[in-house]
């Protein structure tokens, strides 16, 4: 017997923190929704291509390190497509944010402020709350 599988979308999202704060975007074909810069893979392109396009696309960074997955969901879209979602701890100290068109403003967020957004991802807190985490052990590793 045949088994079949899923195919899943595949979204993958960059956690920048500088000075203990983290950057959302603002979407701009929503109301009040807040984001992480980062997007979906095209048809046939690799992961970390993708990731790095996406956050070229979203926030104008050429150069930046991916320091490794901190979260992960999985869910179904509204119309019932399988999605995973990643969650990336990024590092780039030095780039100014260059927003697209698809955010209209950027913040940087303290820690505490992480539930004051509604977010475009189920769980985007706990991915922005393990991004601290991680990033966190990163600084005490550099010491």
């Amino acid at each position: 017997m045949d088994k079949e599988f899923e195919y899943f979308q595949i979204g993958q999202k960059g956690i920048l923190i500088r000075d203990n704060k983290v950057l959302i975007v603002k979407l701009a074909d929503q109301i009040d929704i807040w984001d992480l810069p980062g997007g979906r893979l095209d048809k046939g392109e690799m992961a970390e291509k993708a990731f790095k396009r996406e956050i070229k696309e979203e926030i104008g960074f050429n150069d930046f390190a991916i320091l490794g997955i901190v979260d992960h969901e999985i869910w179904r879209t509204q119309n019932g497509t399988p999605f995973c979602g990643i969650a990336n701890l990024i590092k780039n100290e030095k780039d100014d944010i260059k927003l697209s068109f698809e955010h209209t403003e950027f913040k940087w967020i303290c820690e505490d402020e992480i539930y004051n957004y509604k977010y475009i991802w189920q769980n985007m807190e706990r991915m922005i709350k393990n991004g601290f985490r991680y990033n966190k052990l990163f600084k005490q590793n550099e010491k």
